[in-house]
């Protein structure tokens, strides 16, 4: 429930204890995830997501006339839950132009030669199990080598909790395979 009786319960997703998306706290992160890359390339058409979480990211993007959606989510439960959220995501998973691949984002990008308008890559928190490896050089050059010619690549990563070495390290190692970045 909402801390004010005043506002509606708020739904949390938590995957091995740890919150990884919120209707409330993390609602304008999650839109904006979506919204800010397709505002830099306003003509595409494809786009490819690391990471369901919610869907709100999806969904987002979802309200613009894209033609596909390709959302990498190998976490069964959290697939479980996104009729929860679907007030948020806009039934991201019914969308005709959204197709779900099961398997982890680097091995979805590295067996398909698609290429992508935008890529966005919403993990877990770099601190968790696994999570490292979509945050290293390699995983950015995979998805480099993905993107169309003036493509645009939107990262999700948090400050909170991090010591600043390890915002600069990832940074860093971003801005070393995508030179004009913004944060």
């Amino acid at each position: 429930t909402g801390a004010n009786p005043d506002e509606p319960p708020q739904l949390i997703l938590r995957i091995n204890g740890k919150a990884d998306a919120s209707t409330h706290g993390d609602l304008p992160t999650q839109y904006l995830l979506g919204h800010l890359p397709i505002m830099a390339r306003p003509e595409s058409s494809d786009v490819f997501i690391l990471g369901f979480g919610s869907g709100i990211t999806a969904g987002a993007v979802l309200g613009h006339p894209i033609q596909t959606l390709t959302i990498a989510e190998n976490c069964g439960p959290v697939l479980e839950a996104a009729p929860h959220f679907e007030k948020w995501n806009r039934g991201a998973l019914k969308d005709a132009r959204t197709k779900l691949r099961r398997e982890d984002a680097r091995t979805v990008l590295k067996l398909s030669e698609k290429k992508y308008d935008v890529i966005i890559s919403e993990p877990s928190n770099p601190w968790v199990a696994g999570i490292g490896s979509v945050f290293s050089r390699e995983f950015y050059e995979l998805c480099e080598s993905r993107l169309k010619t003036g493509g645009v690549m939107a990262q999700w990563f948090h400050i909170y909790e991090m010591h600043d070495g390890i915002v600069e390290l990832v940074i860093r190692t971003f801005s070393s395979v995508f030179p004009n970045v913004e944060v």
